[in-house]
């Protein structure tokens, strides 16, 4: 099987703090301005060789001062020279990474796509996965991870998860470094802001005292057109999940309910009967039927359209990473009902039907989905009214829309960021009513001047980096588990988060996230995330005496 188009649910823009004198000292030749390009800072070429190592990150998220201090830490724990690599926009590193042509390793991580730890562990790690972007492959762990979705009862899909993770501690394809809270604030003009299980706002439930009934909403230009099953990152995604209503969507603290669906049944967890209420419209005035899912789903599944979250269709009988298939899985019985037939036994399938993947889409997209990426037609809460590239996205209330959210405004309106002190500016002078994300410098202050309107939780994010599993010196044999391993240990997780990020990370135990369920500290191995300053130098070494780096 050759490899899945490479993807990833990936958030933009993950904040840091301001930084101290000493986590500072001795951490490369990193360009202090922060406003990097792809040819990043000092010697400027990506490495992962002759003792020195870069990590890639993207200048346009508050990722700068985080990634000095990792870099500091593992330079002065083990005596090589790790130096920051920034990236003026996150799409040039997406792209170096995505073409594997980047060196060194970068910063990488994971925002649930839907409430479980299959979702964590599959869709990053399994092999051919889309958001595998380390091209990690062990049969070991594929197969835990099948076993765990064909297991009858969710305690023994948990101990499977379990087991894999155990692999993954061993192999170290990405190092979790923390996991993330979901935070920010809002302005004086709103009210009733929260953010869900993925550290994202609700928006549709934040009211406003603007006569227009507007609210202001930080954002990042989306990758791609936006269609559903080409978007996974979060400046699309936030905007795509809006537009349309799944077959299931999930409340504030992940618990998943039918919304365009009127029943989801399965005697196996292999074949699915799926009924549509009757009434949904798009915002075009069609109907959504058994159709807008089974094109919609067999368009983004087809090898030829490259479609990021093709992988999510996998499951689907018919579909192949070889050639352009069709999901011979999916069948119309007629227009609000089908059925769907998986390879394998999948007990989370009905989770995964809340994904973005999986919304529908009107007759009118598969005219032109390119065009129809610019200005989608959805069944959602909310309408796309514009898209001004590189500006902003303004959407307006739905008023047609028939599921499950109370929207309170009239609209969203998301202007385009690449600055996040200029955005939480904006906030405090009130012109900016929502903000998911802070700059380095608010992290300290941001509670204190915000007061009730701060806003810091747990979410389902995880923060990690990664190298290339394909890489010389890091490639999955004893020399580069050796260096994985020591670069795991030389990173002091707790001084990082105690000294930079002010309440608003906890170091990483594993590669999912405490919000989901299951989720436990103890899993089999995970010492190797624990800072070490003499077993990381012994576990470079080691790995030198094998060949030197």
């Amino acid at each position: 099987m050759t490899t899945a188009q490479i993807s990833r649910r990936m958030f933009g823009g993950l904040g840091a703090a301001g930084i101290t004198a000493l986590l500072l000292a001795s951490c490369g030749s990193n360009d202090s301005s922060g406003s990097g390009s792809s040819e990043g800072s000092g010697s400027g070429q990506a490495a992962a060789a002759g003792g020195k190592l870069t990590l890639a990150y993207n200048s346009d998220g508050p990722h700068k001062a985080w990634v000095e201090a990792v870099c500091n830490s593992v330079s002065n724990t083990l005596g090589i020279s790790m130096e920051p690599l920034p990236f003026a926009q996150f799409s040039e590193m997406r792209k170096q990474i995505t073409d594997h042509t980047l060196l060194g390793a970068f910063r990488t991580g994971w925002q649930g796509d839907y409430p479980s730890m299959a979702n964590f562990l599959g869709a990053t790690f399994r092999t051919g996965a889309g958001a595998n972007d380390s091209r990690y492959s062990n049969e070991e762990f594929d197969k835990f991870l099948d076993e765990a979705a064909a297991a009858s009862t969710d305690d023994a899909a948990l101990e499977l998860h379990l087991k894999a993770q155990a692999v993954l501690m061993k192999d170290l394809p990405a190092i979790p470094l923390w996991y993330q809270n979901g935070f920010g604030g809002h302005s004086n003009n709103v009210s009733d802001v929260v953010f869900n299980w993925k550290s994202v706002p609700e928006y549709s439930a934040v009211k406003t005292t603007a006569a227009d009934g507007i609210i202001f909403a930080n954002g990042t230009e989306p990758q791609n057109a936006l269609i559903p099953s080409n978007t996974n990152e979060v400046g699309g995604g936030r905007v795509v999940d809006l537009v349309f209503a799944n077959l299931v969507r999930f409340e504030v603290d992940g618990t998943p309910v039918n919304e365009v669906a009127e029943s989801i049944e399965t005697e196996d967890n292999q074949t699915y009967t799926i009924k549509i209420k009757d009434g949904w419209t798009f915002t075009d005035g069609t109907p959504v039927t058994a159709d807008s899912f089974i094109k919609a789903w067999n368009y983004g599944a087809l090898l030829s359209n490259a479609h990021l979250s093709s992988y999510f269709y996998e499951v689907i009988e018919g579909f192949s990473f070889e050639e352009d298939s069709e999901l011979t899985g999916l069948t119309k019985i007629d227009d609000l009902t089908f059925t769907v037939k998986l390879t394998a036994p999948a007990s989370d399938f009905k989770l995964r039907l809340g994904y973005t993947a999986f919304a529908p889409l009107p007759e009118v997209a598969f005219e032109d989905m390119e065009a129809f990426g610019q200005a989608p037609i959805g069944n959602g809460p909310y309408k796309v009214d514009s898209w001004t590239h590189d500006s902003e996205i303004v959407l307006s209330k739905n008023a047609d829309y028939k599921g499950g959210v109370t929207v309170a405004n009239e609209g969203v309106t998301f202007t385009m960021y690449t600055d996040y002190d200029a955005a939480y500016n904006d906030l405090l002078a009130d012109s900016l009513d929502v903000i998911d994300a802070l700059p380095d410098s608010a992290l300290s202050t941001f509670a204190e001047e915000l007061g009730e309107r701060a806003i810091n939780q747990p979410g389902a994010v995880v923060q990690l980096f990664a190298i290339d599993c394909e890489a010389e010196h890091f490639k999955m044999d004893e020399e580069g588990r050796l260096r994985r391993a020591a670069l795991s240990r030389a990173v002091n997780r707790k001084e990082i988060c105690d000294t930079l990020f002010y309440g608003t990370r906890t170091p990483a135990s594993d590669f999912t996230s405490p919000v989901i369920a299951g989720w436990t500290e103890d899993v089999e191995g995970n010492e190797v995330l624990d800072f070490d300053e003499a077993e990381a130098k012994s576990l470079w070494e080691q790995a030198n005496a094998i060949a030197e780096f």
